[in-house]
């Protein structure tokens, strides 16, 4: 029997192998790139949330004495027909409108939400955990201070123990009779960013 005769069909495994092992590699790298495009894409959702927060902060910054409107501004959900009287030259038709601190920060508000309406974002102020937001003298404690929460994708801006859906949550410490608040920490799976103003 001649030798050749037992080598045949050998090239064609050795093609096949070699298939083999070129897919498992293109698999791999497929994989690979899909992690990439992830990670770009939550770059760009990160860059403009943090964006957008300094420029929110900025203009509380500048309105510090109505940053209760702010807040409550920033949590109500957007309506077009809930629109503040004035508009405090933010429309560029009432440029010459003058506005004391609380109907410009009413303004700005919803402002800020209409513009959101034309992203996947959400924005909400609340009080930061573990800063004496919480309790009847919360507005007295020294270390009181608003957090921006910025959230997107299946997120909300919240702090609350829903690991779906909330950016963030209290962790409280202690026993049952005297629980307090320990400050905050994200979900796992939350697509959202905290900002202290």
């Amino acid at each position: 029997m001649n030798i050749a005769s037992k080598q045949t069909g050998v090239g064609l495994i050795e093609v096949m192998v070699a298939l083999l092992l070129l897919s498992i590699a293109i698999l791999g790298y497929s994989a690979l790139q899909a992690q990439a495009i992830k990670a770009t894409d939550e770059s760009m959702e990160r860059s403009q949330s943090l964006v957008m927060m300094r420029n929110i902060a900025e203009k509380i910054h500048a309105n510090p004495s109505a940053i209760v409107t702010y807040a409550t501004g920033l949590n109500s959900p957007y309506a077009s027909s809930n629109a503040p009287n004035k508009k405090c030259g933010l429309d560029g038709t009432s440029v010459n409108q003058l506005c004391n601190p609380t109907e410009l920060a009413e303004a700005e508000s919803y402002t800020l939400k209409a513009e959101l309406q034309n992203y996947e974002f959400q924005i909400q102020m609340h009080p930061c955990p573990n800063t004496g937001g919480t309790g009847a003298d919360a507005a007295d404690n020294i270390m009181y201070s608003y957090c921006l929460i910025s959230a997107w994708g299946e997120t909300t801006p919240t702090i609350g123990t829903n690991d779906e859906t909330d950016c963030l949550t209290e962790r409280v410490i202690g026993d049952d009779d005297k629980l307090e608040v320990a400050g905050g920490s994200y979900h796992s799976k939350a697509t959202c960013m905290m900002m202290e103003i």
